[in-house]
């Protein structure tokens, strides 16, 4: 399924991206194990934002390996949900909140922490982070408990 017909609103699971769920993100590391770890996210302009400490082992692990994998989840429906493979990039350098990324930062603790989150942020802008974009290579998704064909045929079918 492409990036675009999934997140329509027509499939009915783009307002999953409007919810303040947490983006589980996979990556791989250096010995080849995948890691993942929750995120907060923006969706805009066709991509996934993610304003990540400088240091935490996820963004050495997508420097070292671009693609990655992110899953978002319904937690009131588990049956809606969106499973995205895409190529990541580290946006600038590391530094401090400033700017678009201080924008973004406040925007997501406001979505999902709102007056704490912001706090925190405050708290913490001088701390080096850096701007990741995720760029959608596929995106698949589910809006339904209903299985797919493929997944219904029995094991006497299978053995033909």
């Amino acid at each position: 399924m492409s990036a675009h017909g999934a997140l329509s609103a027509e499939r009915g699971l783009r307002d999953l991206l409007d919810r303040p769920l947490l983006a589980r993100l996979a990556t791989v590391d250096d010995d080849g194990y995948p890691v993942i770890v929750p995120v907060w996210y923006e969706y805009a302009n066709d991509a996934f934002w993610v304003v990540a400490r400088a240091h935490a082992a996820y963004v050495a692990h997508l420097r070292a390996r671009a693609r990655v994998g992110l899953s978002i989840v319904d937690d009131a429906d588990p049956d809606r949900r969106l499973t995205i493979r895409g190529t990541a990039h580290v946006v600038g350098a590391a530094g401090p909140l400033e700017g678009p990324t201080l924008e973004l930062a406040r925007r997501l603790a406001t979505r999902y922490e709102e007056a704490p989150g912001l706090r925190y942020i405050e708290r913490s802008r001088s701390w080096p982070r850096v701007l990741v974009r995720i760029d959608p290579d596929s995106v698949t998704g589910w809006s339904s408990p209903d299985w797919h064909p493929r997944y219904r045929r029995t094991a006497h079918q299978e053995d033909r």
